[in-house]
């Protein structure tokens, strides 16, 4: 694990899109698996469990539960492999992890390059897509017993809000301001790439020429210092 690099304003938004979408997967990833949503039961609980009444029973539609159980999960999986993401570009990217792969030069001569913000972008909004997805199902069916009385809903429905609104509602603006604010790194990365790749190539011409050089001094000192034959 490498040391933070907040120098330019492309690390510091970097970071700050990593930091919310981690803080956004950890929140779906607590909602989905805890059963603090609604009279202490999350979207797992099955309709033969005893309940205070009969209207948690009768809110759950057999497709209504199956679809936002099928979101959860998708979402589950994906805020996993969000975070994980999350936390390679907050705390092991630098602006030199691009000369490690084989293929930056290929890219960067089509006008290309990995710009890791985007790339989180296109991650973590489908995630939040997905689990806001299940929560709007899950609201829907209980939304008489959610009127009658709000405080009903637990620390997994309200953190499931946080994890939706953070994901498609603030790391969008983040991202935006990036854009309009971070200037364009393609050209500057290419002019740096050439010298990373250039540099190996002087080095080697400037060690084969000085061999060369140092080669033909000693021949001509042995051949000053060979005596002359009349």
């Amino acid at each position: 694990m490498k040391g933070l690099e907040l120098e330019d304003s492309t690390s510091r938004f970097r970071f700050a899109q990593s930091c919310l979408g981690l803080a956004g997967c950890l929140c779906i990833s607590y909602a989905v698996w805890t059963p603090h949503w609604l009279d202490e039961r999350g979207l797992w609980a099955n309709r033969n469990e005893s309940s205070p009444d009969d209207s948690w029973a009768e809110g759950q539609g057999i497709e209504g539960l199956g679809a936002q159980r099928v979101f959860a999960a998708l979402s589950f999986l994906m805020a996993l492999s969000s975070g994980v993401l999350c936390l390679v570009f907050a705390f092991c990217w630098t602006s030199r992890t691009v000369r490690s792969y084989s293929n930056t030069r290929s890219l960067l001569m089509a006008g290309q390059a990995l710009y890791p913000t985007t790339l989180l972008f296109i991650t973590l909004a489908p995630t939040g897509f997905f689990f806001l997805l299940s929560w709007a199902l899950f609201t829907n069916q209980h939304i008489a017993e959610i009127q009658d009385d709000i405080t009903r809903l637990g620390s997994s429905y309200w953190l499931g809000v946080v994890g939706w609104v953070l994901l498609l509602a603030v790391l969008p603006v983040v991202f935006l301001v990036e854009q309009c604010v971070v200037p364009d790194v393609l050209p500057e990365l290419m002019r740096a790439a050439e010298r990373w790749w250039k540099a190996p190539e002087v080095a080697y011409a400037r060690s084969l020429s000085e061999s060369c050089y140092n080669k033909g001094a000693k021949f001509d000192n042995r051949f000053k210092r060979q005596p002359s034959v009349p």
